[in-house]
């Protein structure tokens, strides 16, 4: 999608006098790799988020399914920007953001929930041992099955494994995305946790910018309205509700320093 096809909309977006730019990291700042671990946000999307976060009335978010401890190291010291990890079970807002209150809240689980996440790592391990290039990550509230590094006949029947076993436990939530499967004790989404940011960044009806390229970002997007001034943005290809696709974290890029200059040009007329 071409700065001409987004210009109209994204410099009414611009022009709202206070929005939230909330990012997936995985596949939207940073580009896809083999090992999670080496993902890094692109220099150029850095550079953009750090002049958002330095514009009156503009707050940024990375929005994503890692844990907040890997993520608070992945995204690096870009400038005051709110980081949810885990889906929203996990948020850490920083206080000099405009409006917020400060928050950093980890899920806090009960007896039976840790009982249950143990039983789940137990059993993740198991398959993982039992499908080379397969790999675990244990988070506060889940535990996620990770299949990029296998064959694909290997990665099918990893997945497999986990959806017709530990994925069928009572009380387990499940997520689905690109070559992972979490398994969660907890019911969080990323939209859920939009409107929580919403809310304490003090963002109004529209005004929120979201982008993300998996199935999980579609809680994010099914919680915003392109109508009341929402500017949603599928990365990549696959069924969406985001109004707009870009594709890749390349012409993602391109958008935040576009929105960057755009909110400048406001502030400038503003003043």
């Amino acid at each position: 999608m071409s700065e001409q096809e987004l210009g109209p909309a994204l410099e009414r977006f611009a022009a709202l006098p206070r929005v939230l730019v909330a990012l997936d990291f995985d596949g939207t700042l940073a580009p896809l790799v083999d090992d999670p671990a080496a993902a890094a946000p692109l220099p150029r999307s850095v550079e953009a988020v750090r002049g958002l976060t330095g514009l009156p009335g503009t707050s940024v978010a990375v929005v994503s399914g890692r844990s907040l401890d890997t993520l608070r190291r992945l995204v690096g010291p870009v400038g005051p920007v709110a980081l949810v990890g885990s889906h929203g079970a996990e948020v850490d807002v920083p206080p000099d953001l405009p409006q917020a209150a400060g928050a950093d809240t980890a899920a806090g689980l009960g007896t039976a929930e840790k009982d249950l996440l143990a039983g789940l790592s137990e059993a993740l391990g198991e398959i993982v041992a039992a499908h080379p290039g397969t790999a675990l990550e244990e988070k506060p509230a889940a535990v996620v099955l990770h299949t990029r590094g296998a064959d694909r006949a290997t990665a099918l029947a990893a997945s497999g494994a986990a959806l017709l076993g530990p994925a069928r436990t009572p009380g387990v939530h499940t997520l689905v995305g690109k070559e992972v499967v979490e398994l969660a004790v907890t019911d969080v989404s990323k939209g859920a946790a939009l409107h929580r940011l919403r809310s304490e960044l003090g963002v109004g009806p529209g005004g929120v910018l979201y982008a993300g390229d998996d199935t999980t970002d579609e809680h994010a997007f099914a919680a915003l309205d392109d109508d009341a001034g929402d500017f949603t943005v599928k990365i990549g290809p696959g069924a969406t509700a985001a109004r707009r696709r870009l594709a890749g974290p390349e012409e993602l890029a391109d958008l935040l320093a576009l929105l960057a200059r755009l909110r400048r040009e406001v502030g400038r007329g503003a003043g």
